[in-house]
């Protein structure tokens, strides 16, 4: 049998009719002829050939090669390094060993992906991001979360962050600074009355810090009296999705285990204190509400049936933003005043530059020219990202790098392990601001360093969180010279990367 596939199909030597089903012409390069079904029957003693085409896009057409990883055993897959060196030390490892793309079984027939190299981190979080969706590897996520901003797709994402978009634009970035100021201020009186050298526990101040100026900031209300009981549940909530993990790894959350009985407790709290936000927003009862996220929340209606966001709507939006408005620069402070008191000379350079600001709140363009306060902060972020893992379900198969990537698997990015890839961070253990110098960036691949995620679905609060930063490193540095009293630090890697026990400071008046 012979083929021509133009504005017609021929066939030759055939022996009985043949009813031609459908007519396929090449007139799209986006477009290849995949299979060729032949199926005969016969009615009435005639033969009948029935042929189907199968029209699938190039780019659903792979032929690459397969993925270097570890072999799996049946059914628990490649499960040793995960229970020997936790989720992140195991990726790590395994990254030393396979290079920074890789696959690993999971149980119950699941596969991991790993995509480290910054092309597999572009491929996913921007050219060809329709492929890789946060489908079921963010079903962990929702059960804190709900659907808000981070765990949204499509449709609802893109009103979701048009509607929370105008919260942080300049305008409002220069009126947040002003309270962000007056709750660093509160912090700095309460250490001037603490006794010469005591210790502080820097986590706990941190925390309640960032929580602070998130409430005022983006809800207009003085939270203060909640930050332990929230701090907590948001530790617990995050434990409680950093230790499911992806795919066959996810521990059943029916299951009574002590990291599972917190989770539960923690979101009854934060749904009691999410409600009571909303509560005391709708009975005016925040100050200075006007013009905040949660302002713009209230007010948002659908264009299509003119109805507000239920409270379960709210409540989604309320808890993402609020975890995200402090937890990333609560992490973000702590390592980075770790790494300063482990290298006096970036630490007496950022030194002399706060030391150049002129008295008063500083305002959001001094910021934006403390150069090196910028490179300090944005490497602590490439050694120790606080959102460490980033996973995608893969739709359809794809290519990255010469490498198949399966439709129906899924794929782990860890800014983690991509910031510290040898290949574009000589030395990568090192802290060196000098690595974020507008000369040295240049040079770099744009997806190499990526710790607020990167592409259309970067973080809403990235410039928000690295003012943040810099105001506050500027306030307490210009008047106390700060010591880290805890050792070496490692981490936990579970809703997000902190240390591994608390860090305590010293303080000595400049």
């Amino acid at each position: 049998m012979s083929q021509q596939v133009s504005g017609s199909i021929e066939y030759a030597e055939l022996n009985f009719p043949v009813i031609e089903i459908v007519q396929y012409a090449t007139s799209s390069r986006r477009v290849v002829l995949c299979s060729l079904f032949v199926v005969a029957s016969n009615r009435d003693n005639k033969n009948f050939l029935i042929i189907v085409y199968n029209r699938i896009p190039r780019n659903h057409l792979v032929t690459s090669k397969p993925l270097p990883g570890p072999q799996g055993l049946p059914l628990i897959g490649h499960v040793t390094p995960f229970i020997r060196h936790g989720i992140l030390g195991a990726f790590d490892l395994l990254s030393k060993r396979y290079g920074p793309m890789y696959q690993v079984p999971l149980p119950f027939g699941n596969t991991a992906i790993v995509l480290a190299h910054p092309d597999g981190v572009e491929r996913v979080l921007r050219s060809n991001r329709e492929n890789y969706h946060k489908g079921s590897v963010y079903d962990g996520a929702r059960l804190l979360l709900g659907e808000g901003l981070v765990t949204a797709e499509g449709r609802a994402w893109e009103r979701q962050r048009a509607l929370a978009q105008p919260a942080f634009n300049s305008t409002q970035l220069d009126i947040y600074l002003r309270t962000m100021t007056e709750c660093t201020e509160d912090l700095l009186c309460e250490w001037r009355s603490l006794p010469a050298g005591k210790r502080i526990d820097l986590t706990e101040a941190a925390t309640r810090l960032t929580l602070a100026i998130a409430g005022r900031t983006l809800f207009g209300l003085d939270l203060s009296g909640h930050s332990n009981r929230a701090g907590k549940a948001f530790r617990d909530g995050l434990r409680g999705i950093g230790s499911r993990g992806p795919g066959g790894l996810a521990v059943p959350l029916w299951l009574p285990t002590p990291v599972n009985v917190r989770f539960r407790r923690a979101l009854v709290t934060l749904d009691q204190l999410v409600y009571d936000i909303i509560r005391r927003f709708r009975t005016c009862d925040a100050s200075n509400a006007a013009g905040t996220l949660l302002d713009m929340l209230m007010a948002a209606r659908d264009p299509e049936t003119g109805r507000g966001l239920t409270d379960r709507q709210l409540r989604d939006e309320i808890v993402t933003l609020y975890l995200a408005g402090h937890e990333t620069t609560a992490n973000m402070l702590v390592w980075t005043f770790y790494l300063l008191s482990r290298s006096l000379d970036v630490h007496d350079r950022l030194e002399q530059e706060l030391d150049t600001l002129p008295e008063g709140p500083p305002s959001l363009a001094t910021l934006k020219g403390l150069e090196y306060a910028q490179m300090v902060l944005s490497e602590a972020l490439r050694l120790y990202p606080p959102a460490w893992t980033i996973a995608r379900n893969v739709i359809h198969d794809d290519e990255v790098c010469g490498y198949k990537i399966p439709g129906g698997s899924f794929v782990l990015l860890s800014p983690y392990i991509t910031q510290r890839l040898e290949e574009f961070w000589p030395d990568p253990g090192r802290f060196d601001p000098q690595r974020f110098s507008a000369e040295n960036i240049r040079g770099r691949h744009r997806f190499a360093w990526f710790p607020f995620s990167a592409g259309p679905r970067v973080c809403i609060g990235k410039q928000f969180s690295m003012l943040e930063g810099q105001l506050i490193l500027a306030q307490v540095m210009r008047e106390f010279r700060v010591s880290v009293d805890s050792g070496t630090l490692g981490f936990k890697a579970e809703g997000t990367l902190h240390p591994d026990r608390p860090v305590y400071i010293r303080l000595v008046k400049r």
